[in-house]
């Protein structure tokens, strides 16, 4: 298997070992009953068929496209609730979606859910319990997301991607990343990434705590970074799972180390639950 220089580099620089080999039953605010946070918005994701509409949206489109090669599309089929109380996110390989635009033998397609519209916060804390895929050729995120990221003045507080969790289904790397001043040539960015042997093991919990003066991260109730780079966002944002293809070689080297395979198809990302918390405000003492 061909490991991408960036990942070697991260590993000799950076960061320690963490083994995981728990099953992240895991932390949660909820669970601890902790009475500095206050529940503002869940899904257990019961039941059959797309996600609760008064809750998410899915967007449809030629996601990763590639002029010399198969695209990579998020369709709505490939986002739905299990029957058996998780949201699925899958990844396939499908008839080409754009026949008048290319002749590719056959595309690929993953999905995504966000708040968009239904439930945009600012600060607080964010978790949710998932189960990473297997399949080599594309990775998977749960993240916070406001189009103020495209606002460029040197500054994130007006508008920061937060990646809470970036995983893939061939490393036991994980990614936590801020992004800020847009994706072209003012884009600015940090991010944190670890070697969690195991993590693609069972579930485990994920969550991020996010205040007026820094972002800090969580796995299975550890801290494992903070951060207040580009100054900390101030702008409402929406709530996204997202799975990711493309066959461009130059994003594939990037992020996995394989082109996906029809043989190892379909394959899934499972949520079991997400919350999201805001601080409680304290009685005072008497």
């Amino acid at each position: 298997m061909r490991w991408p220089l960036w990942l070697w580099a991260g590993a000799l620089s950076a960061v320690a070992l963490v083994a995981c080999t728990s099953d992240g039953n895991g932390y949660s605010a909820l669970d601890e009953r902790d009475p500095h946070w206050k529940l503002v918005f869940q899904d257990e994701f019961s039941g059959h068929g797309t996600p609760d509409p008064d809750k998410w949206i899915s967007q449809e489109y030629n996601r990763k496209p590639n002029k010399d090669g198969p695209d990579g599309w998020w369709l709505r089929e490939n986002v739905r609730l299990t029957g058996h109380g998780q949201l699925e996110i899958r990844a396939t390989r499908i008839q080409n979606r754009n026949p008048d635009q290319d002749d590719d033998p056959y595309d690929y397609a993953s999905g995504m859910v966000s708040t968009e519209g239904k439930f945009e916060p600012t600060f607080g804390r964010y978790e949710a319990r998932m189960k990473l895929p297997q399949d080599p050729g594309w990775w998977v995120a749960f993240w916070l997301f406001s189009d103020r990221v495209h606002h460029e003045d040197g500054s994130g507080e007006d508008g920061t991607e937060i990646d809470i969790m970036e995983g893939f289904g061939w490393t036991d790397m994980i990614s936590h990343a801020l992004h800020w001043d847009g994706y072209g040539k003012a884009h600015q960015t940090t991010n944190h990434k670890q070697f969690r042997p195991g993590i693609r093991s069972g579930w485990h919990v994920y969550a991020l705590e996010w205040s007026e003066t820094e972002y800090v991260w969580f796995i299975d109730g550890r801290e494992v970074w903070r951060s207040d780079a580009g100054g900390v966002s101030k702008t409402p944002v929406w709530v996204k799972f997202s799975g990711e293809i493309s066959t461009q070689e130059s994003t594939a080297h990037q992020w996995w180390s394989e082109m996906p395979e029809a043989k190892r198809m379909p394959d899934r990302f499972l949520v079991d639950w997400v919350r999201v918390y805001e601080r409680a405000e304290m009685p005072a003492k008497k």
